[in-house]
C-alpha cells in the first residue's frame, strides 16, 4: 500500500479464522477438540500438491515461506495442541480468545474478521454455545480495535428516504 501511496487501512483486508470459545481453556479442549480434530484430519482431503491453486503464490512468496520455516507438508495427524500453537484454530476462554484474536488482527493489520464458529462434527447445541459466547464475551471487546480508521468496505444500511415503502 505504501508503494501505491495509499494508507494502510486495516479494513482493506479480511481473514478467516476458526474460533472455539468455552468457559475456560480446559473446557474448550473438552468441548471442541474432537470436532476440530475430526474436521482437520478427516474432512480436508486435499493432496498437498493441490493445496495452492496454480499461480496462487509467486516464486518469491514460496521462497519467503520456506525461509520462514513453513512446512511443505502438513503433519499426518493434527492434534488440538498443534492446531492451537499454529493458530489454525483460536480456542479457549473468552479472555484467551480475545487476546489471541487481537494479536492476530494486529499482526496482520486486519480489520475484517470472518469467524468459523461451527467446525467439523460440532452438534447444533455446541455451535450455539460457541456463537453465543463469541457474541457476548469476545466480539464486543474487539469493536474498538480500529476506531481511528474508516471502514469503506462493509455494507451500510440504505438511507431511510431511499427505502421502498409498503404499498
Amino acid at each position: 500500500m505504501a508503494k501505491k501511496g495509499k494508507a494502510l487501512n486495516p479494513y482493506a483486508m479480511a481473514f478467516a479464522q476458526g474460533v472455539a470459545v468455552a468457559e475456560t481453556d480446559q473446557q474448550a479442549e473438552r468441548d471442541y477438540a474432537a470436532h476440530v480434530e475430526y474436521f482437520y484430519n478427516r474432512c480436508l482431503h486435499i493432496f498437498q500438491g493441490f493445496a495452492d491453486a496454480p499461480g496462487y503464490r509467486t516464486l518469491d512468496s514460496l521462497r519467503a515461506a520456506i525461509k520462514a520455516g513453513f512446512p511443505s507438508q502438513l503433519p499426518a495427524k493434527l492434534t488440538w495442541k498443534l492446531m492451537l500453537d499454529s493458530g489454525a484454530v483460536i480456542a479457549g476462554s473468552p479472555r484467551t480468545v480475545r487476546e489471541r484474536l487481537r494479536d492476530a488482527m494486529k499482526s496482520l493489520n486486519c480489520g475484517h474478521l470472518i469467524t468459523g464458529l461451527h467446525i467439523g462434527s460440532m452438534p447444533p447445541e455446541l455451535a450455539r454455545k460457541n456463537t453465543e459466547l463469541f457474541a457476548h464475551e469476545v466480539m464486543p471487546h474487539l469493536r474498538d480495535m480500529w476506531s481511528e480508521w474508516e471502514d469503506k468496505w462493509s455494507p451500510r444500511p440504505m438511507a431511510q428516504r431511499e427505502r421502498a415503502r409498503p404499498g
